[in-house]
């Protein structure tokens, strides 16, 4: 069956809800400045800090107790905001507020680049990305995730490249993702182990070695020459119980799975509907199970309240999944509308697109 609408009314109706997506972006960004909630406590105060001084030994002075700013926290993205607002002069909260609308556009535009369909479906997944909630909720202007965003979803736009230089770019998305956010390195454990599970060797290799080399070990070092051995602040194993779990589990239904039951079922029945898509894709969708599965798990080892902590970190735990997953939902919708839109000279299994 094919598409009612043209493909030239397809990509202008689709590049409109990427526009609108990115202007409320803009918007938002505009409207509430970089200037709340970790931004205040963790990003922001390092980033300004990093700008003032020029050391990344600063990162830890502004909480030396590290009750709240999380010195094991890697320093890319305050890095960024620092380098980013010196173009314009002295640390500025409203300059820096400017890379809020630009991250989205890259994770648009990468998102589009990992979505194996024709050209109007790829500019479908673009306007799914800009369109997120979490790029529209203010509070979250300035945060890590946005970036962390951006390195996963080039990562997964370069797992079914052939060309020489696509396993150095997986390997170095993966790396910075790592110089990110925590939840970087657990993204790109999942990665390497779903490029081995399919049998890509030199490239989980490749990958393997830069995250440890570029990704893990100089800021462990470096943070350990300065600081010592350091646990992570929300999480220890002392405070490991099963039946956290089960707590963690309720607090999920109540908070995520039942608010958003409509927008779960209707992925789960598109992915039902798109048998090749899922057998195609069969690695992404594994990964994002490890991935939630393996966060999940970790709420078990949490030293805060899991009501408070689950209440407010499961939507931003949860958007690299989501972000991860659009472009497969996109390859399922055209399975489902049409036989003709995803592009004939593609055909591979899985994420990793072994042809």
């Amino acid at each position: 069956m094919a598409f009612v609408i043209g493909s030239r009314a397809r990509t202008l109706l689709f590049g409109a809800l990427v526009a609108l997506g990115l202007l409320g972006v803009a918007v938002v960004a505009v409207r509430q400045p970089a200037g709340a909630g970790d931004y205040l406590a963790i990003w922001g105060l390092k980033a300004r800090a990093l700008s003032r001084s020029g050391t990344l030994s600063s990162l830890f002075r502004v909480d030396p107790a590290g009750l709240a700013a999380h010195p094991e926290y890697p320093p890319l993205w305050p890095a960024t905001l620092a380098v980013f607002s010196s173009l314009a002069g002295p640390y500025d909260d409203l300059i820096v507020t400017l890379l809020w609308p630009l991250l989205a556009l890259a994770a648009s535009l990468l998102a589009m680049r990992a979505t194996r369909a024709a050209a109007p479906e790829k500019i479908l997944a673009g306007a799914a990305l800009a369109l997120l909630p979490y790029f529209r909720t203010p509070v979250y202007v300035g945060y890590a995730e946005a970036l962390l965003v951006v390195l996963l979803l080039g990562a997964l736009s370069e797992v079914d490249r052939n060309t020489p230089g696509a396993p150095f770019r997986l390997a170095l998305f993966l790396a910075l993702a790592c110089l990110t956010k925590n939840e970087g390195l657990v993204a790109s454990a999942v990665f390497i182990a779903v490029l081995v599970g399919a049998r890509r060797f030199r490239t989980a290799g490749i990958a393997a070695a830069l995250v440890l080399l570029v990704g893990i070990l100089p800021w462990a070092l470096y943070r350990r020459a300065l600081l010592g051995p350091l646990a992570l602040a929300d999480f220890s194993v002392a405070s490991f119980r099963p039946d956290k779990l089960v707590l963690a589990a309720r607090a999920i239904t109540a908070e995520a799975i039942v608010p958003s039951s409509l927008w779960l079922i209707g992925a789960a029945v598109l992915l039902l509907l798109a048998p090749a898509t899922c057998r195609r894709r069969a690695a992404v969708l594994i990964g994002m199970l490890l991935y939630v599965g393996t966060l999940f798990l970790s709420f078990a080892f949490s030293s805060l309240d899991l009501a408070w902590h689950v209440r407010w970190s499961w939507d931003r735990l949860a958007l690299v999944p989501i972000a991860l997953i659009i472009p497969v939902l996109v390859e399922a919708a055209v399975e489902c509308i049409s036989t003709e839109g995803l592009s004939p000279s593609r055909t591979f299994t899985g994420a990793t697109g072994v042809h």
